[in-house]
């Protein structure tokens, strides 16, 4: 997955420092400037970066961080949205709200207030939704049958599918024939969230975008 904003904050201070000092930041040095405590928590931020292949760590080197690859030029045309959290796409599970953020290019905002969500299950496989991918929603609080929503029930559950308004249920459809979809018989349990409008994806040492 594309790195998260307090990852790239963390990157953007290694090169600035390798640029000012000639030689790359201790993790105790690292941790002082974010008023991180935890150096396993450093730690995790920088094996994420070198995951990415932005950074290379020698191991058992106090300054043992080098910079290995610059951002992609579409980097540039990015903004960060929130990553809000975890929605199934399977069983309904509980809502798991985050703070953090992620960058996506300037295509996938969109005009009003959109958001992120990491995507559990595999319900949506049909239409292209795995595990672990990260979809990106444009809030709104309605939706037309046919469209991919992320549902919230009875206020502590939450859902990507299919919407369908039947004349006497809604129905939760998801791409997927061994998952059975969700009736909601009496609306005031639903609240749509958003509708999907598109999908990040990390190929191995590629990120696809897919709208």
């Amino acid at each position: 997955m594309p790195i998260t904003a307090k990852q790239r904050r963390v990157y953007e201070f290694i090169k600035r420092y390798v640029e000012s000092n000639d030689e790359p930041p201790t993790i105790a040095e690292i941790g002082k400037h974010f008023q991180i405590s935890s150096s396993a928590s450093v730690h995790g931020i920088i094996s994420a970066l070198e995951r990415e292949g932005l950074i290379k760590k020698t191991p058992n080197i106090s300054r043992g961080i080098q910079i290995v690859k610059q951002p992609a030029p579409e980097d540039e045309d990015r903004g960060e949205i929130p990553l809000l959290g975890t929605v199934a796409a399977g069983k309904p599970i509980e809502a798991i709200l985050s703070h953090d953020t992620i960058a996506v290019p300037s295509d996938l905002q969109g005009h009003g207030r959109t958001f992120a969500l990491r995507v559990r299950g595999d319900s949506m496989i049909e239409e292209n939704i795995q595990d672990g991918d990260i979809i990106i929603v444009s809030s709104q609080q309605t939706a037309h049958n046919g469209q991919m929503v992320v549902a919230l029930i009875d206020g502590n559950y939450t859902t990507v599918k299919k919407f369908y308004r039947e004349p006497d249920f809604i129905r939760l459809e998801p791409a997927n024939p061994q998952v059975k979809p969700i009736f909601i018989r009496t609306s005031e349990r639903i609240q749509i969230q958003g509708v999907v409008t598109g999908l990040i994806r990390k190929y191995e040492s590629q990120t696809s975008l897919q709208p």
